[in-house]
């Protein structure tokens, strides 16, 4: 254990309905409960929705498919998150659409179009809720692409001056690769580009923001914790959100990106290594205001597709001083 380090738990998570990049969970209404109680019964009190809406080569995705629930308490996977929401007291944002081939198209005119029309109609059908408190910005992006920075722009602006009780919320990267792919942005390089790019446009519009960490090694040498980069990048990025009147947050992973030169293969996201999970808490609790995550349901529930996500957390709790025995009495 580390001495003299205290780490702040997580106290959100996203909800992915949609793609399963962290595994495929098939939970009934019991399963979503006991992570419901779970996650209230450790401090987790915040949902991100990460897209409700996906589009690729004219298929079509939604959080609203009737097919999604089979039993008859909710509609819809989406109307469940929000009606579990109001039961254990969650707040809940509300991420939207993408459409990738708006996106391959160069067509962000149009993304941002389907992203006021679905917020309009949506942000009406859920108003009641009263775990109803804030919109995200979905789209993920760098900023050499897809118009991201203009994208996520517009749909703020949008998002404030429709919908001014609401807070609003985004989650880029730190790092990501340069244009020329064979590079990757250093803090100073993002600072510059996101701050003079976006964060000084969207000043006043933009309430929380939580960076993917990205670093998964918890690199150490005959017992001596290594600088892995990550207190740089909280600091310098924490200095810029200071003068926009952003909050920093961080989106702590805890699905686990390949250890680079140790064989795993790309774009397979289980479960995180519980010492990389301990590395991301340990730097980020002094630099932030709030940890989320990435994302509980298919990377820390015993009920995911991946056995370990159990011990997981289980190691979890013990670092924030918690008993796994709650593990037990909630799952069984």
């Amino acid at each position: 254990m580390l001495k003299n380090v205290e780490l702040k738990p997580i106290t959100g998570t996203f909800v992915n309905m949609l793609i399963s990049d962290t595994g495929i969970i098939n939970a009934g209404l019991k399963e979503w409960e006991q992570d419901f109680r779970m996650m209230k019964a450790i401090g987790m009190d915040q949902l991100f929705i990460i897209r409700t809406e996906c589009e690729q080569n004219g298929v079509y995705l939604s959080a609203e498919d009737p097919r999604s629930t089979t039993w008859p308490e909710d509609e819809s996977l989406l109307d469940m998150v929000f009606r579990l929401g109001d039961k254990y007291g969650m707040t809940v944002y509300l991420g939207g659409p993408q459409g990738i081939t708006n996106l391959h198209l160069g067509d962000w005119k149009k993304e941002v179009d389907d992203n006021k029309r679905y917020y309009d109609r949506t942000v009406a059908k859920y108003a009641h809720h009263k775990c109803f408190k804030g919109l995200y910005v979905t789209l993920e992006a760098l900023p050499w692409h897809f118009n991201f920075l203009d994208i996520c722009t517009e749909v703020l602006v949008y998002m404030r001056k429709n919908f001014p009780q609401m807070k609003t919320f985004m989650s880029p990267s730190f790092g990501g690769p340069l244009g020329d792919m064979a590079h990757r942005y250093t803090p100073d390089q993002w600072v510059d580009i996101y701050g003079k790019y976006f964060y000084d446009r969207v000043a006043g519009l933009l309430d929380y923001c939580a960076p993917q960490d990205k670093i998964a090694a918890p690199a150490c040498r005959l017992g001596e914790i290594m600088d892995n980069g990550l207190t740089e990048w909280y600091e310098k990025v924490g200095l810029l959100f200071d003068k926009c009147g952003i909050e920093l947050w961080s989106n702590v992973e805890s699905f686990q990106r390949p250890f680079p030169g140790h064989g795993e293969p790309p774009a397979v996201f289980r479960q995180a290594d519980y010492r990389t999970l301990y590395m991301k808490l340990s730097e980020a609790s002094p630099l932030v205001k709030r940890i989320i995550t990435y994302e509980f349901f298919s990377c820390m529930s015993p009920n995911t597709e991946w056995g370990s996500a159990r011990r997981l957390l289980a190691r979890y709790l013990e670092m924030i001083g918690k008993s796994p025995a709650l593990i037990n009495e909630i799952y069984g």
